[in-house]
């Protein structure tokens, strides 16, 4: 049971960081090609397709990591101190993705169609580039946490 769960939990972590490295360096590049509402309407699509699949692949993630969490707990504290470290910015991981997709890129997209002055871009592309940062070292800490439980 637990490879399997191991299969899982890393199927799930290879799509959010797959997708979200393809998101970065392929799918938002191009986009910036377009301008006005062609723009737009091309990053809100992205967004609305990416959003099932990224956010399933966090959840299966969060879920069997709970589950291999459960079935392997080490009691050492360079284990422990790790598992909450990734805990902490797993978490950290989720909030900064909610506030890029739920609440800065639509008051951009708001302030675009306004044609108003683009204040939200900066705080828009510092929590993207800190919700990428945090999606690399999840599954660094995941290898720290495989390599301190042999």
């Amino acid at each position: 049971m637990t490879a399997v769960l191991v299969t899982i939990h890393l199927l799930a972590a290879a799509v959010w960081v797959g997708g979200s490295t393809a998101l970065v360096f392929v799918g938002v590049p191009a986009i910036r090609t377009l301008d006005g509402e062609p723009r737009g309407r091309a990053m809100r699509e992205l967004g609305l397709r990416w959003r099932p699949i990224g956010y399933g692949s966090l959840l299966v993630a969060a879920l069997t990591g709970i589950a291999l969490a459960a079935r392997g707990w080490e009691h050492r504290s360079a284990f422990q101190i790790v598992f909450w470290v990734k805990v902490v910015l797993f978490v950290c991981l989720v909030v900064v993705s909610y506030l890029h997709n739920f609440v800065l890129g639509p008051r951009l997209q708001g302030e675009i169609k306004a044609g108003e002055e683009q204040r939200s871009r900066p705080a828009l592309v510092a929590v993207g580039w800190t919700s990428y940062g945090l999606t690399l070292a999840l599954p660094i800490l995941g290898v720290a946490l495989q390599r301190l439980a042999e």
